[in-house]
């Protein structure tokens, strides 16, 4: 005779075989194969990884395309003159000519924000510069809000 095979569920109702789970065995894989699957799943997942590390890196400012620079201008209106211009991988300041146009130049590629500086304050301006091209910052219209305490 042969020994009765258990089912593929857990016996329903109120009496449980306490023994259950240590008779289960995991269905039958031919030899090879799971080691085949898993492999296949960490290959799968490594390849993922790399993709989204890869695309996190690009879209960073860490690295630069091969002479990924271009050139931010634009134009600064200001009560009076005196207004600077730069960006924070190169911190040089860049002075506003009179009629208030700019160029900061050789800027990496990429989003980079621009910063506005007037009066002891700064505005912000976020900007993607394009790889060796320019990109127009628009007019940046800056006021002096409040007034100094007397």
């Amino acid at each position: 005779m042969s020994e009765p095979q258990s089912p593929s569920q857990p016996p329903s109702g109120g009496s449980v075989d306490p023994d259950y789970y240590v008779q289960w065995k995991p269905p039958l894989i031919p030899p090879g194969q799971g080691r085949r699957v898993v492999r296949i799943a960490i290959a799968v997942l490594a390849v993922a990884l790399v993709f989204m590390g890869a695309v996190a890196l690009w879209r960073s400012n860490l690295i630069a395309l091969p002479g990924g620079r271009g050139d931010i201008v634009g134009r600064v209106v200001a009560p009076t003159g005196g207004a600077v211009v730069f960006v924070l991988p190169n911190p040089t300041e860049i002075p506003v000519a009179a009629d208030g146009s700019f160029t900061v130049p050789n800027v990496p590629s990429g989003r980079q924000m621009l910063y506005v500086a007037f009066s002891g304050m700064a505005w912000e301006v976020p900007v993607e510069v394009p790889n060796q091209g320019t990109v127009d910052a628009g007019v940046i219209t800056v006021e002096v809000t409040a007034e100094p305490a007397r």
